[in-house]
């Protein structure tokens, strides 16, 4: 039942009324309503559900939801509550109110509604509605206002006051305000309020009939999802003191102002953020100004896609008709993702500007803020191809600042930091402030002129794609230009690239200025140059990527260590003056410098590229063209064979330097205008050398030959005519003679039986101990070898070669009895042959040194009878090692391998007490292989003779008793005989050849003494001294002293 509690002194002036379930809510409305105080409250204290219409209540009763122990009023399924007075929640501090109105056709209404210090909740859900002709108050305690599922609330104005309110909006739900809201009351930040809005949703709201206004002071705002915030006037943040967040985000979702302006941080604290597609806007269609901390104690921030601090993220979108700033602190903060995202609203006052997120934000305004502009990251773009879009202040560039205008437009204003600037549009942008940016220059489009003489960076990169970098009156110098394509117009300027690396230019350089080349980089030229100033390559390489790209107008100077480097390209020039290198050479010969006018060689480098061949093979060239083309001081030719084989030139031989149409080249005069490189250059089997004139002697050009004069000329010159000689080059003779050298090795490590072993030696009369003469016992031995030998022999280019080889042969027996003996050996023989030859067109020339090591390994069996009759037979196999050094050049390396098989018979005789004479005969096989050797333009293979020698000789030997030990004396003469062949070293190019022949096969004499001696019963010492004489053949070979001494042991 419901309970009445009367006034002191029995008078029915006031009274109470509680309910604690539906039917007493509904006596007690009755009963207030029939009351005749003057006024009545209804206290709910319990919680219970409403489910039918309650019976209107009278404007003298107040409804009170809310106790300590906590009252819910749940008004449900089409259950209504009107109340012409106020309904109070949670009034009294520590109590607790809860007002639901939920279902539809659930109507919750009255005059106001007004929550105090306790715990109060009003929600309107599941398209229940809640209409309030009065106010929507929130007081010092804690509150929460919940509007969703398609439920809706109308207010005459929403206030909350010093305590935290939340309002949430949400799925569709609806908060109409009759005129205004204002939220976070109380005074600023010490007694003000927090209130907390969400709305979230399509279709959620706050929204404001007409003379209205949005006023929220401290707290948060977020508006999601498709909600909408909007009305008249809005401000937010707008007292010194507060602190106000808003988060507008989501496609759909509108925050804003109406008809008049909207200010964000007027005296207080604000930060908005707009992203992913929601929408920030003054006035309808952005009508009005956006206003910044219009008052010096506010603080406003505008965040375009995400707070500073967190991850760039999609943008959302602001409209006005401008944003100012004035005596506050301002700050427009692009922090987004977006590819392209343009911003229109002009900026004006004193705002500050960041670009700091990953995305591109074009401004199409005319700003004329005052605060700077700084870029952390991303691009921020003034203009998208119009008339308009500018800042008026200084800029930071850690990123990219680019500008895209259609027309002219000057940017006074200082730009600093590490990023690059682009010019993007077709119109003209003049830069005139003292710029200090060090990430480059790109121009991709339109002109970027330098309005002062700060206006272009100093060794910075640039960037040239399209468009025109115009110098105006000052001159660059540049780290790096690079670029596909557009003009660097010069003016009358100089244009400097100073850069380490490697970069490539397309577009074209103009103007009467000139180019300077600096720093040790390469600078590539492909586009179409016309400038007519000089050329200065002081350091580095500017290597040309297209024909004709240098200056046909400009004279060319390059310095010594500088490169000017035509790639393959054909160029002309004005004129030339080189202390450093111009080559011509490309991947393939045929490459043409024309140069109109004087040529200078200050000791400088020209490099071409060949084809060594015959004289119809194919060149780079020289063309000196026109009267004032006269080549004076001395240039260096270096030649690169690009793929010649190298063969006999005839006539003129291959052209290099043309001089026509009245050029000169001192070819006629003094012949000192160029010069080979090292005086010749090699291919295939050939030596090239340069000469000045035809061949016969006449004109201006200078041609390759690999023939020389059969007399050439006391000053070492040609000048064509009469007969001419291949040029062989020094290599030839040195690789020709190596067969036949390493042949003579072999026979020198073969030596005969009595040779490489000694003799046996009988014991002396005295000696007691038992016969060691026989065979029975095995021996080691071994000897120390000194042979000279000289060949000469007779062929393509009659090599001679002499000198001398040293080394050691050690063997041992690993079987022997009475008339058998066989063992093996191994031995080293090392030395250096000097080599003359026809070489260089000269006979008899001396051309190097074959320095040769050879490794032996043999295996040998002996038999022997009682009467002096032997039988010795030996398989020997060399490992050979060279290095052909010839003079004045570099040395190459080759290896191969030989066998060799001798048969060696004699028969003692004896002629005298303690003489014998014994005949020899000796039938030598031997093949030598060697590996193919590469040299520079040259694969050498070698086929070698493989031949018989035969040696005939005899042997005088004597024995005598000395008090040291049996001594046996001998002396022998030889005569040798080698079946005469051919020797073939085939000089291999990349698609030919030249076949070296070289005759083998000769006779010579031997006369040699030597001695064994028996030192004890075990051990003797036995050696030779000998010389060889050539006889005849084609491969004549003599010596001067051979020496060998060894020791012998039995065991």
């Amino acid at each position: 039942m419901a309970l009445a509690t009367l006034a002191a002194g029995g008078a029915a002036q006031a009274a109470t009324f509680t309910a604690a379930s539906e039917a007493e809510l509904i006596t007690a409305i009755n009963d207030a309503n029939a009351s005749l105080d003057s006024s009545s409250t209804i206290t709910v204290t319990k919680a219970f559900t409403v489910t039918t219409q309650l019976p209107q209540i009278s404007s003298k009763v107040a409804v009170s939801v809310g106790s300590a122990g906590g009252a819910t009023l749940d008004l449900r399924a089409g259950a209504t509550y009107q109340t012409a007075a106020a309904t109070q929640v949670g009034i009294a501090p520590n109590t607790t109110g809860i007002v639901v109105a939920q279902g539809s056709g659930t109507a919750l209404s009255g005059t106001a509604l007004t929550t105090g210090a306790g715990q109060s909740t009003v929600s309107v859900l599941d398209g229940a509605s809640a209409v309030f002709t009065g106010n929507l108050n929130t007081g010092a305690g804690s509150a929460t206002i919940n509007v969703g599922k398609g439920a809706s609330m109308s207010v005459g104005n929403l206030n909350s006051g010093i305590g935290h309110t939340a309002i949430n909006v949400t799925g569709g739900g609806k908060i109409t305000v009759g005129t205004n809201a204002n939220l976070g009351g109380g005074n600023g930040a010490a007694n003000g309020g927090i209130t907390d809005v969400v709305v979230s949703g399509t279709g959620s709201a706050i929204q404001f009939g007409g003379a209205s206004g949005y006023y929220h002071h401290a707290g948060t705002l977020e508006v999601s999802a498709g909600g909408f915030v909007g009305a008249n006037t809005v401000q937010v943040g707008f007292r010194p003191g507060d602190v106000f967040t808003a988060i507008v985000t989501g496609p759909g979702s509108v925050f804003g102002s109406v008809n008049n302006n909207l200010t964000i941080g007027g005296g207080g604290t604000a930060t908005v953020t707009v992203a992913d597609g929601a929408l920030l806007t003054s006035g309808t269609s952005g009508t009005n100004t956006l206003s910044l901390a219009n008052t010096a104690t506010g603080v406003a921030t505008l965040n375009i896609g995400a707070p500073v601090g967190s991850a760039p993220a999609a943008p959302g979108a602001v409209t006005a008709k401008n944003i100012t700033s004035s005596s506050g602190q301002s700050t427009i903060n692009f922090n987004h993702n977006a590819s392209s995202y343009e911003f229109a609203v002009p900026i004006g006052g004193n705002a500050i500007v960041n670009q700091i997120g990953s995305g591109t934000t074009t401004l199409t305004g005319d700003n004329n803020y005052s605060g700077g502009t700084t870029i952390t990251a991303g691009t921020l773009q003034l203009g998208n191809g119009g008339t308009t879009g500018s800042i008026s202040s200084a800029v930071v560039n850690n990123a990219t600042l680019a500008i895209n205008r259609s027309n002219a437009v000057s940017f006074p204003d200082a730009i600093s930091g590490s990023g690059v600037v682009q010019q993007r549009g077709t119109g003209t942008t003049t830069l005139s402030g003292t710029n200090t940016y060090t990430g480059g220059t790109v121009v991709q489009a339109g002109r970027l002129l330098a309005g002062s003489a700060g206006a272009f960076v100093q060794n910075t990169a640039y960037t040239v794609n399209g468009g025109t970098l115009d110098l105006g009156i000052w001159d660059l110098t540049t780290s790096n230009l690079s670029g596909t394509g557009g003009t660097v117009a010069l003016n009358a300027q100089t244009l400097t690239a100073n850069q380490a690396g490697d970069s490539t230019y397309a577009g074209a350089i103009t103007g009467t200025g000139g180019v300077v080349k600096a720093g040790a980089g390469v600078l590539t030229l492909s586009g179409t140059n016309s400038y007519s100033g000089n050329t200065s390559v002081t350091q580095g390489t500017v290597r040309a990527g297209a024909v004709s790209t240098f200056s046909s107008k400009s004279a060319t100077v390059v310095a010594n260590g500088a490169t000017l480097d035509l790639a393959g390209h054909n160029q002309t020039l004005a004129s030339v003056n080189n202390s450093g290198t111009v080559s011509l050479a490309g991947a393939a010969p045929g490459t043409t410098l024309t140069v109109t006018g004087p040529w200078v060689g200050n000791g400088g480098t020209l490099r071409l590229g060949t084809a060594l061949g015959d004289s119809s093979s194919a060149s780079d060239k020289l063309v000196l063209s026109g009267a004032t083309a006269i080549a004076s001081g001395t240039t260096n030719v270096q030649i690169t064979n690009l793929g010649g084989l190298g063969a006999l030139t005839t006539g003129n031989g291959i052209e290099v330097v043309s001089a026509i149409n009245g050029a000169t080249t001192t070819a006629q005069t003094t012949k000192n205008a160029f010069a080979l490189a090292g005086g010749h250059v090699d291919a295939g089997a050939y030596e090239y050398r340069l000469y000045a004139a035809d061949a016969s002697g006449t004109g201006e050009n200078w041609y390759l030959r690999s023939t020389v004069a059969a007399v050439p000329p006391t000053n070492g010159g040609g000048t064509g005519g009469g007969v001419v000689v291949p040029a062989y080059r020094t290599e030839v003779p040195l690789y020709a003679v190596l067969p036949e050298q390493f042949r003579q090795a072999n026979l020198s490590m073969l030596g005969s039986l009595h040779m490489r072993m000694g003799d046996n030696v009988r014991p002396a009369a005295n000696d007691a101990g038992p016969a060691v003469a026989g065979q029975s016992y095995r021996q080691a031995w071994g000897r120390l070898i000194s042979t000279d030998r000289t060949t000469s022999q007779t062929g393509t280019v009659s090599p001679t070669s002499r000198g001398r080889l040293t080394g050691v042969q050690a063997g041992t027996d690993l079987w022997a009895d009475t008339h058998w003996r066989a063992g093996v050996y191994v031995g080293q023989l090392d030395g250096d042959m000097r080599v003359n030859g026809f070489a260089s067109g000269l006979l008899d020339l001396g051309v190097g040194i074959n320095d040769l090591k050879n490794q032996y390994f043999g295996v040998y069996g002996t038999w022997k009878n009682d009467s002096g009759l032997y039988i010795d037979g030996v398989l020997q196999g060399g490992r050979h090692r060279y290095t052909a050094s010839p003079v004045l050049g570099l040395g190459s390396g080759g290896k191969g391998s030989s066998l060799l098989a001798s048969v060696e018979v004699g028969q003692s005789f004896g002629i005298a007490a303690g003489w014998t004479i014994e005949p020899q005969l000796q039938l030598v096989h031997q093949r030598v292989s060697l590996d193919d050797a590469s040299i520079v333009g040259a694969l050498i293979r070698q086929d070698s003779d493989s031949g018989w020698l035969v040696r005939a000789g005899v042997r005088v030997k004597g024995e005598i008793d000395t008090s040291a030990g049996p001594l046996q004396p001998y002396a022998r003469l030889n005569l040798y005989h080698t079946g005469s062949g051919t020797d073939v070293a085939r000089f291999i190019g990349p698609a030919g050849f030249a076949d070296i022949a070289t005759r083998t096969g000769g006779s010579s004499g031997e006369l040699a003494a030597g001695a064994s001696w028996q030192l004890s019963r075990s051990t003797s010492l036995y050696g030779e001294l000998g010389k060889l004489w050539d006889m005849s053949g084609d491969a004549r070979n003599s010596s001067g002293i051979n020496a060998s001494v060894g020791v012998k042991v039995l065991w």
